[in-house]
Protein backbone atom coordinates (compact mmCIF):
# COMPACT_ATOMS: atom_id res chain seq x y z
CA UNK A 1 0.00 0.00 0.00
CA UNK A 2 1.61 3.44 -1.04
CA UNK A 3 1.85 6.06 1.81
CA UNK A 4 -0.62 8.52 -0.14
CA UNK A 5 -3.31 5.23 -0.08
CA UNK A 6 -2.44 4.45 3.68
CA UNK A 7 -2.80 8.51 4.35
CA UNK A 8 -5.89 8.53 2.82
CA UNK A 9 -7.53 5.81 4.16
CA UNK A 10 -6.47 6.80 7.49
CA UNK A 11 -8.00 9.99 7.24
CA UNK A 12 -11.25 8.83 6.19
CA UNK A 13 -11.73 6.32 8.97
CA UNK A 14 -11.09 9.24 11.71
CA UNK A 15 -13.84 10.80 9.47
CA UNK A 16 -16.00 8.36 9.86
CA UNK A 17 -15.18 7.68 13.79
CA UNK A 18 -16.09 11.25 14.26
CA UNK A 19 -19.21 11.27 12.43
CA UNK A 20 -20.63 8.30 14.12
CA UNK A 21 -19.75 9.60 17.18
CA UNK A 22 -21.12 12.82 17.32
CA UNK A 23 -25.42 13.47 18.22
CA UNK A 24 -27.33 13.26 15.71
CA UNK A 25 -29.40 16.42 17.41
CA UNK A 26 -28.25 19.41 19.19
CA UNK A 27 -30.57 19.55 22.35
CA UNK A 28 -30.06 23.42 22.38
CA UNK A 29 -31.72 23.60 19.26
CA UNK A 30 -34.30 21.41 19.88
CA UNK A 31 -37.64 21.79 21.12
CA UNK A 32 -38.69 20.43 24.23
CA UNK A 33 -41.15 17.74 24.60
CA UNK A 34 -44.42 18.70 25.27
CA UNK A 35 -45.28 17.94 29.14
CA UNK A 36 -47.92 14.80 29.87
CA UNK A 37 -50.93 17.39 31.19
CA UNK A 38 -50.55 18.86 27.57
CA UNK A 39 -50.46 15.48 25.62
CA UNK A 40 -53.43 14.16 27.88
CA UNK A 41 -55.34 17.00 27.20
CA UNK A 42 -55.29 17.39 23.45
CA UNK A 43 -56.02 13.01 23.45
CA UNK A 44 -58.60 12.78 26.12
CA UNK A 45 -62.02 13.71 25.44
CA UNK A 46 -64.23 15.59 27.30
CA UNK A 47 -67.12 13.03 29.43
CA UNK A 48 -70.57 14.23 30.91
CA UNK A 49 -72.24 12.08 32.99
CA UNK A 50 -74.41 9.62 30.99
CA UNK A 51 -72.28 9.49 27.97
CA UNK A 52 -71.35 6.06 26.55
CA UNK A 53 -67.52 5.00 26.97
CA UNK A 54 -65.64 1.53 26.17
CA UNK A 55 -62.19 0.60 27.68
CA UNK A 56 -59.43 1.00 24.81
CA UNK A 57 -58.79 -2.41 25.04
CA UNK A 58 -62.36 -3.70 24.57
CA UNK A 59 -65.09 -4.90 26.79
CA UNK A 60 -68.99 -3.40 27.50
CA UNK A 61 -70.09 -0.57 26.75
CA UNK A 62 -70.44 1.02 29.70
CA UNK A 63 -72.52 4.73 30.98
CA UNK A 64 -70.89 7.50 32.93
CA UNK A 65 -71.74 8.38 35.76
CA UNK A 66 -69.78 10.79 37.56
CA UNK A 67 -66.10 11.94 36.77
CA UNK A 68 -63.80 13.08 39.82
CA UNK A 69 -60.58 14.15 38.99
CA UNK A 70 -58.95 11.88 36.31
CA UNK A 71 -61.02 8.61 37.70
CA UNK A 72 -64.17 8.47 35.73
CA UNK A 73 -66.85 5.80 37.57
CA UNK A 74 -68.81 3.49 35.28
CA UNK A 75 -71.54 1.56 35.42
CA UNK A 76 -72.72 -1.46 33.05
CA UNK A 77 -74.50 -4.54 33.00
CA UNK A 78 -72.90 -7.88 33.12
CA UNK A 79 -73.95 -10.46 30.45
CA UNK A 80 -75.11 -12.53 33.90
CA UNK A 81 -77.73 -9.75 34.34
CA UNK A 82 -76.18 -8.21 36.91
CA UNK A 83 -75.53 -4.65 37.40
CA UNK A 84 -71.71 -3.66 37.53
CA UNK A 85 -69.90 -0.44 38.61
CA UNK A 86 -66.02 0.75 38.46
CA UNK A 87 -64.18 3.54 38.28
CA UNK A 88 -61.69 3.91 35.13
CA UNK A 89 -58.63 6.62 34.45
CA UNK A 90 -59.80 9.16 31.93
CA UNK A 91 -57.20 7.69 29.57
CA UNK A 92 -58.17 3.70 29.12
CA UNK A 93 -61.94 5.01 28.01
CA UNK A 94 -62.62 5.79 24.68
CA UNK A 95 -66.56 7.63 23.82
CA UNK A 96 -68.51 6.83 21.53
Amino acid sequence: MSAFTKQTSIAIALMLGTAFTMPLSVPALSDSAPSKAVIQSQIAPSFQRGDLVRLRSGGPLMTVGSIKGNLVDCFWTGLDGEPNAESFPVDVLHKF
